[in-house]
Formats: structure tokens, sequence, C-alpha cells
């Protein structure tokens, strides 16, 4: 999504945040004049100042909350206690900032926070909905941590801020300064979005789930609207590379009762996977259990990705707004679906709960596999209200196919 540069502030936040934004901003009007050389050095090596302070931010919230904020003033005052780090000095010799739609809706700010949460709309005709957000995430999946997360549109070239913590330069659009690895076009809004199914079609595609046995017990936890693939659907696009050999319905595996419908797939490195998200919220559990149990594997894993951090699932319990993270991780938890030949021996954890073939693996004499995971509740007296899904985008992609609380 494009917007164009305003020559305005908008100071809606109240308090002391509105105070800190206009702190420096006195003298804008009287300095208004072109830079010189030196002003303009000058300006760029402050404003690059301020980016790794607020990167520092941006990583002080997300180890708090799990997730990025939707605004850099979500950042204020806890985790910057200096607002006036939120303007550019080019911005306070000329008076430039952000615009609508992209503007921090709480507090003068010029910066372009990547992934804030305005959807796309005619950006985006597959997908009006969509945020910018999840845009970003996607682009994620196709370029890595390159991908912006604030930008400084103020300075020519564009000063961007990567989701890795470097600061580089690059012309307006700053995915032109990645095309020898994609497309400009397949990172635009429509481009990551062009698969995307109408809302005609994602009602007709729910087809491809079979219903949920009345007979499920409450435990098993029901993913109906988060599935993305058919368990007889080659999901990663190679022909016979299916879940059909895995029975549905209420299963037992490894001991453990399983609700089996369908398949949940993560986002990953890997481009077959850049399609799928790389979080899943608000899995419904409402209930209290001594323990989660999760049916799940990996895609496009190797052998050398032992030990890689994969996601997590976030567990958020009801009454206290307390979250714990359960990491998944390559060997530990999960491996490939697929058995592939010289994997280490496996560790204790790791529980293979089913296994079976499909045509990919029988013509390579194989077979294909999930894994069991429990996790036992440390606060087995509080109901856990939800559980996210989330993908650390790493080569390998996880994916989930159930979870029962017990």
């Amino acid at each position: 999504m494009k917007s164009s540069t305003a020559r305005w502030f908008i100071m809606v936040a109240a308090g002391t945040w509105a105070v800190a934004g206009l702190a420096g901003l006195a003298a804008i009007e009287s300095n208004a004049a072109a830079p010189t050389t030196n002003q303009a050095t000058e300006e760029k090596d402050a404003c690059i100042k301020n980016l790794k302070v607020i990167y520092a931010a941006v990583q002080a919230y997300q180890a708090d909350h799990k997730d990025l904020p939707n605004w850099l003033s979500d950042l204020v005052p806890q985790y910057l206690p200096d607002a006036n780090v939120l303007m550019c000095p080019v911005c306070r010799r000329t008076g430039e900032a952000e615009g609508p739609p992209l503007a921090d809706p709480k507090i003068a700010c010029s910066y372009l926070f990547e992934f804030c949460p305005v959807p796309l709309g005619g950006e985006a005709p597959n997908a009006p909905t969509q945020t910018r957000r999840e845009w970003k995430r996607r682009q994620m999946g196709l370029v890595g941590s390159v991908v912006p997360v604030v930008r400084c549109r103020h300075h020519q070239p564009v000063l961007n801020l990567a989701f890795d913590g470097a600061v580089y330069e690059s012309p307006g659009m700053w995915e032109l300064a990645f095309t020898n690895r994609v497309s400009a076009e397949r990172l635009s809004p429509t481009g990551i979005f062009a698969d995307e199914p109408s809302s005609a079609a994602k009602a007709q595609s729910s087809s491809r789930f079979p219903a949920r046995d009345p007979k499920a017990k409450p435990g098993m936890v029901d993913l109906t609207k988060f599935y993305n693939a058919a368990l007889t659907e080659s999901w990663h696009g190679n022909t016979g590379n299916d879940l059909a050999d895995l029975p549905s319905g209420l299963q037992t595996l490894a001991g453990i009762e399983f609700d089996v419908r369908g398949i949940v797939q993560l986002g990953g490195l890997s481009p077959s996977a850049s399609k799928y998200p790389i979080e899943i919220k608000g899995i419904k559990v409402n209930r209290k259990c001594q323990r989660l149990h999760f049916l799940h594997a990996a895609a496009y894993g190797t052998v050398p990705d032992e030990g890689k951090p994969l996601g997590a699932y976030v567990v958020h319990y009801g009454t206290n707004q307390m979250r714990l993270e359960i990491p998944i991780t390559y060997g530990r938890d999960v491996r490939d679906w697929h058995v592939m030949a010289n994997e280490p021996t496996a560790p204790p954890e790791l529980t293979v709960a089913w296994t079976g073939a499909n045509a990919v693996s029988k013509r390579s004499g194989g077979s294909i596999r999930l894994f069991l995971t429990t996790w036992v509740n440390p606060a087995p007296g509080v109901a856990i209200e939800s559980i996210d899904a989330i993908t650390g985008l790493a080569s390998p992609a996880p994916f989930l196919i159930a979870i029962t609380a017990e």
C-alpha cells in the first residue's frame, strides 16, 4: 500500500503523550528551508539513531506480549519513555509527517509502522479485509527479515528498519531493492493475495472438511474454522502428497483421543508455504485441563534443521490474562512428515503418533508420520481461554491436525 506524505501533524493523543510529541516541534515552520549537505547527513544519522531506539522498544514489547504492537504509540511510555524519538529531524524542520490512513492515531509520528492493522481495501481486490500486517508477514515468507518494520520516507533514499534490526536505504518502494530474489509485483498486495479465495469460494471450501462428530468430547478442540487444507488434498502442490491415509473423525492415536478432520498449515520461508498464515489466533478451549496434546508435524524440513525453533503455541488463560508459550522445536517436538534418510536417533520426547504412506512416499520407499507433543499445564485450576499457533518463519513450516485438552 502506498500513501502520500502530508505536510501536517495529527495530534489526537491526550495528556503527556501529546505534550511529549509537541516538545520538539516548536521551530518547524521557521526551519523548513532545503537542508545543506551537512545538515542532511546529520538529520539522517539522527534518524538512524531514532530507528535503533524504536527497534529496541519493539523487541521489548514483543518479548512481553508475544506479538508486535499495533502502532508505535503503543510503545509509549513503557517501552519508549521519550516520545520525541518518534519524530524524524527532517519533520522537525519541515513539518512533514505520515498522513491518513497510515498515520499513528494516538500520537504525532514521523515513521511509518509497516505492521499496523489498517485494512488493505482496494490494494488487495481478492482480500480487502486483510491488513497491512498480514501483507508484511506474508512478504517475510518470500524474502525473510529484510521486510521493513518501520520506514522513514522523509529522506531520499528512504530509510528502512528491517525486521532483523538492520537499517538500509532503498527507493520509495523498498521491494525494488530485492528484485534479484522476487519481483516487486509478487510482493505487492495484489501479488501476495492473488490466490486468496473469494468469500463465496471460502464458503464452498468448507465442504472439503467433514462435519464434527456430535460425539466429540468437549476437550477435543474444534479446529473447523481454522482448517486451510483437507486431508485428501496435496496441499504442498505435488500430486499424491496428501494425508488421505490418515483415518478421519474421532480417532485414538498414541493413546490420546483426537478429532481428526483437516490441516492447519502455518507459513514458512519455503515459497510453497508463503501463502499460509504465520499465525492462527483465538483457537477456543474454554476449559480447565491437566494437559494439552498436540497432533502435528512439519513440512519442508531437512536433517540439518534439528534443534531449530519453528514457532510456538501461546496459551491464554481466562481469569488473570496470563499467557504461556509452548515452543515447537524441530527434532524435539516434530520432524518433517516424510521420514528422511540419515535422521539422527530420535530423543525420548519426540513421539510418533501415527505412520502411513501416500503416493509420493511409496515411490521413494518411505513413509509419512505425525507426532504427539504433550504439555503439562502448570495452572490446571485456571481455565484456558484460547490458544494461538505462531510460526517462527523458519524453513520448516509446522502444521497442526488436532488438539485435545485432558
